[in-house]
């Protein structure tokens, strides 16, 4: 296992964002195995944990921002110009594996967070339009087209069944070129924590005995933050609180909550998730489209059951009855879901205890083996010349 080094490739390497939060984790589970490994990213975070070496290129993307009011345009600079950068970095002189998260052109292994074909073509399907407007769409199409279609990398990772069959269905790729590993988590720092349950409840003004319902993500609109806005209303119990954890603008959907907008607590952009997560009593995500959905397993890791759509990953765990419930992107049906877990005696608690139970199989050190063991089987094809690879 240490004969050779394992180069994982992400733009920044930092615990901000689905993928970067995997990359990192992931860097320090090698860590933990004693697998050599690296990290080439233009942009890093302050501390880095342990000894994980970062290899750093094309640093100036990283005063360009990706985030905010201008971060279409941020990315329309920064994801091209590190796909080129990083496509032609040095690698480690010893025999290595690089592993991608989508951030260059060619690799050994591609790690799969999200199939932007399927996304749009849910979008398509439910009217939405706006999206044309925004050319990274086009950008991300064209390079897919030639990094997963064109086949250029050895194997690819789909992080659930369902991502591998979209992999298959938008551009073909070969099954055996595919292995299924989902994301992990870090379940020291995700665990039930009752006490910093109390403290958040206490900083926002949520009363202890309310039935707070949280719901993350930067993207209110395809994540369904609407529809569980509507259940809530039609519920109208005034022991219902909402906590919205994300970036995007909050202003029509405060609008929209005539009877609980009281209640209802937008806390922006949050690096602390697992303060936040112990703090809830359910997660609720409606959403349009998912691959895995980090933040529904981090809410279970939490003790927290899940509402979430039949979308993705989500649906490879998320189990009716034991865990959570699936729901719908309609307000109704979330409301009665909702009814389901608190009027019910003794129903929440079971759904917390499931949840738990359903997070211990995703731990890092788990989910890290797995990948050493893929890099493995690449390496021998690598410096075997396998000429079908």
């Amino acid at each position: 296992m240490t004969d050779f080094e394992i180069v994982q490739i992400i733009q920044e390497f930092t615990t901000v964002g689905g993928a970067e939060r995997v990359a990192w984790d992931l860097a320090i589970a090698f860590g933990h195995m004693g697998q050599p490994s690296s990290v080439v990213a233009s942009k890093s975070a302050e501390k880095l944990p342990g000894d994980i070496k970062v290899r750093p290129i094309a640093s100036w993307l990283a005063r360009i921002p990706k985030r905010g009011l201008f971060r279409y345009l941020g990315r329309l600079l920064v994801v091209p110009a590190f796909t080129v950068a990083s496509s032609f970095v040095r690698l480690p002189d010893r025999r290595n594996v690089v592993i991608s998260h989508g951030d260059t052109l060619t690799g050994d292994i591609m790690v799969v967070h999200s199939v932007n074909a399927e996304n749009l073509k849910e979008k398509r399907r439910s009217g939405q339009w706006s999206w044309l407007l925004n050319p990274m769409h086009a950008l991300v199409a064209l390079r897919d087209r030639f990094m997963i279609g064109g086949l250029r990398y050895r194997r690819y990772v789909a992080v659930s069944s369902r991502v591998r069959q979209e992999l298959m269905e938008h551009y073909n790729v070969p099954s055996d070129r595919i292995a299924v590993i989902p994301n992990g988590i870090d379940l020291k720092r995700f665990s039930p924590r009752p006490d910093l349950g109390r403290e958040v409840r206490a900083e926002f003004g949520i009363p202890d005995d309310a039935r707070l319902v949280l719901f993350v993500s930067h993207e209110f609109g395809r994540k369904g933050l609407a529809h569980l806005i509507e259940a809530l209303e039609d519920c109208n119990d005034p022991d219902f609180w909402l906590l919205v954890v994300g970036s995007d603008n909050p202003e029509p959907y405060r609008r929209m909550a005539r009877r609980t907008g009281r209640r209802m607590v937008f806390a922006g952009e949050r690096r602390d998730m697992e303060r936040l997560y112990p703090a809830a009593d359910v997660f609720v995500l409606p959403s349009a489209y998912e691959t895995f959905s980090l933040v529904s397993m981090e809410a279970m890791a939490c003790g927290v059951p899940v509402l979430a759509t039949r979308v993705g990953g989500i649906e490879s765990y998320l189990k009716d009855g034991v865990n959570g419930y699936i729901i719908t992107r309609d307000g109704k049906d979330i409301a009665d879901m909702l009814g389901r877990v608190f009027y019910k005696p003794d129903a929440l608690q079971a759904l917390k205890e499931g949840a738990i139970e359903t997070s211990r199989h995703y731990g890092w050190p788990e989910i890290s083996r797995q990948y050493v063991s893929l890099a493995e089987e690449v390496l021998c094809e690598k410096y075997s010349g396998n000429p079908d690879r």
